[in-house]
């Protein structure tokens, strides 16, 4: 006999359910108070029992081959290029060009030692 765990989701998506079945705004506001939440976390409880019920939805069981390894992932594809923090140096303006190219000042130093 196979028994499940029961699932914790199913009580908080029954809250879900309670709420949109009321109709007053006042009772769905003391509804709230008496549960201890907000409607945000109703909103968010929504959004989670409706995409937990699109992922079932569209992933039906597929049966494991003979071989008992099931089925495999696909592995991701490496990026095509490493990401590039700075433009190449072909890219730039005529002003930029000039300024990487011109004449650096050069220093010559000249001690003389006297006795």
């Amino acid at each position: 006999m196979d028994i499940e765990p029961p699932d914790p989701d199913d009580d908080l998506f029954g809250l879900v359910e309670q709420y949109d079945s009321i109709e007053d705004p006042y009772l769905r506001s003391e509804f709230l108070d008496s549960v201890g939440t907000t409607l945000s976390h109703i909103n968010a409880l929504r959004l989670r029992r409706d995409q937990a019920a699109a992922r079932n939805a569209s992933a039906p069981e597929a049966p494991c081959p003979p071989d008992g390894k099931g089925p495999r992932r696909r592995v991701p594809r490496p990026p095509l290029r490493g990401i590039t923090t700075r433009p190449p140096k072909s890219a730039g303006s005529v002003r930029n060009k000039l300024r990487r190219n011109r004449a650096r000042p050069e220093f010559v130093i000249i001690i003389f030692k006297l006795d």
